[in-house]
């Protein structure tokens, strides 16, 4: 390995920026900002020879999964400040999958029919919405001549728009959850996870509530029903069972300090 020792400016803002990644990993935004200049700049070299070398080995960050932070900060970067911005990766991933002069535009559109809680799905559907050829209200058997004296036009309604096949909805959703899983699970490994462990406790709700709406998402999907295999299903009674002993395990800890 190649050792180059950094001036003291490019040293600074290497310093600041691992700061930023170190934090959160704050926002996907200013990881991917901070990942890009470190690697546009080369600020890595003084410890290691390439920037994918860099990722995995400082931060755990796979090629493509540090990739996709700078693409999705790029896009972002892209967004009007008049606009809110994507709040995490996916909906920015999902904007990467529109062409760029469109990108604007089915960003503000999501945005006002979702209510300001655009999603990554959201994304796609109204991409998908707009290549939708418009319905030539004047064709062919459109029109119709109601019964009785005078004239009034009436016309069909529009085709409902295509909705997103759910497969690969569902597909794209579970490996955005799978994606934030692996995360956490990483910073529970990092050295100083049990320093920081009771400012984690801020988070119980939030990770609550994902779990619920996991649950009553693998409850819907009966799988006693399911066509698997014996070997499948007897891993998924193995790791739901695993899961429910561990988190009731937590459960009766908690419900003792209470007596």
């Amino acid at each position: 390995m190649t050792v180059d020792i950094l001036p003291t400016a490019e040293a600074v803002a290497l310093a600041e920026h691992e700061i930023v990644i170190e934090r959160g990993i704050k926002t996907f935004y200013e990881v991917g900002m901070a990942l890009a200049d470190i690697r546009n700049r080369k600020l890595y070299r003084a410890d290691y020879s390439t920037f994918e070398e860099y990722a995995e080995k400082r931060w755990q960050l796979s090629r493509p999964r540090a990739y996709e932070l700078m693409a999705a900060a790029e896009i972002v970067s892209g967004i009007p400040d008049t606009l809110p911005k994507p709040s995490n990766a996916g909906q920015a991933s999902a904007l990467n999958r529109v062409p760029e002069p469109e990108r604007t535009d089915v960003w503000a559109a999501t945005v006002e029919r979702t209510d300001g809680k655009p999603t990554a799905a959201a994304v796609l559907e109204t991409y998908e919405q707009r290549q939708q050829p418009a319905p030539d209200l004047l064709a062919g058997d459109d029109w119709v001549q109601p019964a009785g004296p005078g004239f009034e036009a009436a016309v069909t309604p529009p085709p409902k728009p295509k909705r997103r096949p759910l497969p690969e909805a569902f597909t794209d959703a579970g490996r955005d959850l799978t994606r934030a899983a692996e995360r956490l699970a990483r910073l529970t490994e990092d050295d100083r996870f049990a320093k920081n462990r009771d400012t984690t406790h801020r988070q119980v709700p939030e990770l609550l509530g994902a779990l619920d709406h996991t649950v009553r998402l693998i409850t819907a999907m009966n799988l006693p029903a399911a066509e698997a295999s014996e070997e499948a299903r007897r891993w998924w009674a193995t790791s739901l069972n695993n899961l429910s002993d561990t988190l009731r395990g937590v459960a009766n800890s908690l419900n003792q300090e209470q007596k």
